[in-house]
């Protein structure tokens, strides 16, 4: 009787053989493709996104995480709390005796993107007013590609619990796409704001293997190639969820997904992104006013280049459809304050997502800070 024994070693020797030869090819066209990138792209922007969903419905920073944001601009640490706020400790619902509160909600310009956590304007908030002799804390609880949407739901499904004394809810320009994007809400009869679903985490149970998988955030920390790729994957999805938010909305009017910032109704001259997106800061004043909690709006600009060369802020919250002259409304133009550097000194990273630098971070945390001081916000 033959013994198998020698084939069945020959076997595994040439599949591991097999299998190193692939090993070897892999990692040489990894290298490969990462030299290639650098050559022809340059550094490419290196942020993991630690986002997952929850139990209430949304996504969050994934609580406990730590990673780095690395580009051509910055070298950053990463620390989220075990409650998904960027923070070294964590937070009781139940506020300590005497301690203030205030909620810092918003995208990646809050999470603080490109900056350290003691850069964040939510921690400069913290220490101004800390200074001027309250004894405050502030919680981050920015998480990057958040709409107002997301913030509105956020806010009632889980931040009240901590007890806040004051809420602040950072805006920026692409607030209004990712608000129609997400389909979280529509505007009904007489722009009557309706929710239409309670839950929204994009690729739902494969984003939370791929935000949390070892490998892929790994890669998306360190290679180049990967980054590339993964971002070029990200703007095609974000695409097609907006051309599939148009198909499912129900109205008269005709939507053109390419030119939906300049979609108005006749006679209004107000975008339907713009208006939805004051609607749902309605719903959040209200929410807010019945509990007596004041609300604080930062209007985050953008810049462009006039036609004379210079810089200039864009603002484009959309003041003409939520009015901001009401009581417990205090809104916040950062470019205000930022005006003195614009030209002068850098405000914003321009070789990786265009966030704030430490120093906008710095100036609009102390506007903030006077604003809440000078409008007696803390004072019961």
């Amino acid at each position: 009787m033959t013994s198998t024994r020698p084939k069945a070693k020959k076997d595994l020797r040439y599949w591991l053989k097999r299998l190193g030869v692939l090993l070897v090819a892999s990692i040489v066209a990894g290298l490969v493709a990462e030299g290639a990138v650098l050559l022809i792209f340059g550094e490419q922007v290196r942020f993991p996104r630690h986002v997952v969903g929850t139990e209430f419905g949304l996504r969050i920073n994934e609580p406990n995480a730590v990673y780095r944001h690395r580009s051509p601009d910055v070298n950053v640490q990463f620390r989220i709390n075990s409650q998904g706020m960027r923070a070294d400790v964590d937070y009781a619902y139940e506020k300590p005796a005497g301690k203030l509160r205030i909620l810092s909600l918003g995208d990646s310009f809050t999470a603080g993107y490109e900056v350290e956590v003691e850069d964040c304007f939510s921690s400069v908030l913290e220490r101004e007013l800390i200074a001027k002799g309250y004894d405050v804390e502030v919680l981050n609880a920015g998480v990057s590609g958040y709409s107002t949407a997301e913030e509105c739901l956020y806010l009632e499904r889980e931040l009240l619990k901590y007890d806040p004394d004051v809420v602040l809810v950072s805006y920026y320009t692409n607030d209004p796409r990712d608000n129609f994007r997400s389909g979280l809400f529509e505007l009904g009869d007489d722009d009557t704001l309706v929710q239409v679903k309670d839950a929204y985490v994009p690729m739902g149970k494969l984003a939370n293997f791929l935000n949390t998988n070892f490998l892929f955030s790994f890669l998306s920390e360190h290679s180049n190639a990967f980054a590339l790729l993964k971002d070029t994957a990200t703007q095609k999805l974000k695409q097609r969820m907006v051309e599939e938010t148009v198909e499912s909305i129900d109205t008269d009017e005709e939507i053109d997904a390419s030119k939906l910032q300049g979609r108005v109704r006749s006679g209004q001259g107000i975008s339907y992104p713009s208006r939805l997106t004051a609607a749902i800061y309605e719903r959040i004043y209200a929410n807010l006013r019945a509990r007596g909690i004041p609300l604080v709006i930062q209007a985050i600009p953008h810049t462009r280049t006039a036609e004379d060369g210079t810089l200039e802020f864009v603002n484009s919250f959309p003041i003409r459809a939520f009015d901001t002259q009401r009581e417990g409304i205090v809104l916040v133009p950062s470019s205000h304050a930022l005006r003195t550097y614009l030209g002068v000194e850098q405000l914003y990273y321009h070789r990786s997502n265009k966030h704030w630098t430490p120093l906008a971070h710095n100036v609009a945390g102390k506007a903030i800070a006077e604003l809440i001081d000078a409008n007696g916000l803390l004072t019961k």
